[in-house]
């Protein structure tokens, strides 16, 4: 029997349970799913590494729950680096094509959905936290990312808005550059 199949009759047992647990600890489908895989990765290489345990469920219940406590770690800490903003130097040489870029979606596209779409896409934020930082529901943000990725993909043709915002795009353009969400969750205008 090769180590693939072994590991498969080792872990199958707890799965349901175990991809349950991890939406338990992720709170959204997404995340859980992602934690879900980590889990049984770093399980396998353990596997293929060392002499397992016959109890499995422990032990990779407690692979989950340490991944997870340090997936949020990694965000606070990222988080909290960020939280000093310096003054924005247009010196960068993406600068231009990221201002040209947010203008452009800012032509096309709601704030809401930018910011929505930036801090899901770029900032690597899940459902759950742009909800909160947005002040919206989970399906609420689903929704507005559905529609602006499908707009985005050329499926349905957005409407254009009459002009850009220009602070807006300003904000989200100094939010890019210093890779901090901060910026663009910061005063509206």
């Amino acid at each position: 029997m090769d180590a693939a199949s072994a590991y498969e009759e080792w872990v199958s047992p707890h799965l349901l349970e175990l991809k349950k647990y991890c939406y338990y600890l992720a709170g959204s489908r997404w995340d859980a799913e992602d934690l879900l895989q980590d889990t049984l990765l770093k399980s396998f290489a353990y596997f293929v590494q060392e002499e397992p345990d016959s109890d499995m469920k422990p032990f990779i219940f407690r692979i989950a729950r340490n991944l997870w406590i340090d997936d949020c770690r990694r965000r606070k800490r990222r988080r909290a680096a960020t939280m000093e903003m310096p003054e924005v130097i247009h010196s960068d040489s993406d600068y231009a094509e990221i201002r040209g870029s947010l203008e452009w979606l800012a032509e096309r596209f709601p704030r809401r959905n930018i910011e929505m779409w930036l801090l899901a896409r770029y900032f690597g934020y899940s459902l759950q936290e742009v909800a909160e930082a947005t002040g919206v529901t989970v399906p609420t943000v689903k929704s507005v990312l559905f529609r602006t990725r499908s707009m985005l993909r050329g499926r349905r043709e957005p409407a254009k808005c009459r002009s850009p915002i220009r602070p807006e795009v300003e904000r989200w353009s100094k939010a890019v550059i210093l890779d901090h969400p901060g910026c663009l969750l910061g005063e509206r205008g």
